[in-house]
């Protein structure tokens, strides 16, 4: 039972018409402030609050909510995407925070995603979103979506996507081998593939382009060594169909090491 300490989302309210916002975020302060916020708006409720993604997927199992608000300064991954519409396909996600690249936004679009918000929207663009949102709307910033349109993108098929995300996590070619129960010498065939559609010249350009496509919110791949993940993430960790990543061209030869 809730205390009288105990912040207002954490109090469960009965109520069927109000649209229940279930956020992830791990800043206390913006839980508070947004349950604050929506004490003024009838027709919207702070259902729960989660401060991890394990968390975040329980919550979306066991009780109704009808949009996911995830504050990307949590760090979120296109796997971890994935994983929260297997949870609850009936429930909308909107991301909101720090600003997206072209690159991780489409991605995040592909997989379901109906807003993305930037950091310094107003509360009363962030309310109409959610609003929308659940009422069917998709709702992207203009200049997101020029970005997102005006990219020239290249399809990657399952296992090229597991490769790049590999080696995004710092993984060499034996240890990727190892991962995905190929060959070393299979790896090198599709790291030089991958270097030539990709435009790319070498593994450094490869793993920040992974970053970029595959990872938001805070560096993710300085988080994984932390926590001794990085290594653990292998065939699971990519979306399945192909993945339509952002190429760049850049002259010179393909290194594969």
């Amino acid at each position: 039972m809730p205390t009288d300490g105990e912040p207002e989302w954490e109090k469960v309210v009965e109520s069927d018409n109000r649209i229940r916002i279930l956020l992830y975020t791990q800043q206390p302060f913006i839980a508070q402030g947004l349950a604050t916020v929506f004490l003024a708006h009838a027709d919207l409720q702070l259902a729960a609050c989660q401060d991890t993604l394990a968390g975040t997927l329980d919550c979306l199992r066991s009780t109704r909510s009808d949009v996911l608000l995830v504050h990307l300064i949590s760090g979120i991954r296109l796997a971890d995407l994935r994983e929260i519409r297997s949870a609850d396909r009936c429930c909308q996600v909107v991301l909101w925070g720090e600003e997206l690249g072209g690159e991780f936004a489409f991605q995040a679009m592909q997989l379901g995603v109906r807003g993305i918000l930037p950091g310094n929207a107003s509360i009363d663009d962030c309310l109409g979103a959610l609003r929308n949102v659940h009422h069917g709307v998709l709702c992207f910033d203009r200049d997101l979506l020029e970005n997102v349109l005006s990219q020239k993108r290249v399809a990657l098929t399952p296992r090229q996507g597991q490769i790049v995300s590999l080696v995004a996590q710092g993984l060499k070619n034996k240890e990727i081998a190892f991962s995905l129960g190929i060959t070393e010498g299979t790896v090198k065939v599709y790291l030089y593939k991958l270097f030539r559609k990709l435009g790319m010249n070498d593994r450094l350009d490869m793993a920040l382009f992974g970053l970029k496509n595959l990872f938001s919110g805070q560096p993710e791949l300085e988080r994984l060594k932390a926590s001794g993940q990085a290594r653990d993430l292998a065939v699971g960790a990519m979306p399945a169909g192909s993945l339509l990543l952002v190429a760049r061209k850049q002259p010179g030869a393909h290194v594969v090491h």
